[in-house]
């Protein structure tokens, strides 16, 4: 497994899973993770959808007070996904309560990626799970834009 990249290489290490990389529970709602294979399967999508499910489970009540959870998914190792992992991806959210999203924002590289990501996001969006969609290029920025901080503390 690889190291983190920045910005998240300054943070202190939460979780780390050899499934996907990396995770990180910030207050009051905030789930981040940072992808390390350039390519999704389905072991990595369990793995990530086993690390949310945790999170929803341990901080439920903090999440419903925030009006849903932020999740970061930082995916600009990312550049493609098996047909069965997309799939799986996309039942693990809707098996959850609908409304348990705040925000999502995706990560990705300029890349062909992207455009996929694009077609991701509209069926995330069809699928009412809640919560608003954003894509980004910039780290750094989208920290900055959702006034997010290195977390502390350990994984919950």
């Amino acid at each position: 497994m690889s190291s983190a990249h920045p910005p998240f290489d300054s943070w202190p290490a939460q979780l780390v899973d050899a499934r996907f990389g990396r995770a990180w529970f910030a207050e009051p709602a905030v789930f981040i993770n940072q992808l390390d294979a350039a390519r999704g399967t389905v072991e990595a999508v369990n793995g990530l959808h086993d690390a949310i499910d945790h999170i929803l489970a341990k901080r439920r009540e903090v999440i419903r007070e925030a009006g849903g959870i932020t999740i970061i998914h930082d995916w600009r190792r990312r550049h493609r996904y098996d047909t069965e992992a997309r799939q799986i991806f996309l039942e693990r959210m809707r098996a959850r309560e609908p409304g348990y999203l705040k925000t999502v924002v995706a990560i990705v590289g300029n890349t062909p990626f992207l455009r996929m990501a694009v077609q991701t996001a509209n069926m995330l969006m069809a699928l009412r799970s809640g919560g608003q969609l954003e894509l980004a290029l910039d780290a750094g920025e989208v920290l900055r834009n959702q006034r997010i901080s290195a977390p502390v503390g350990r994984w919950p």
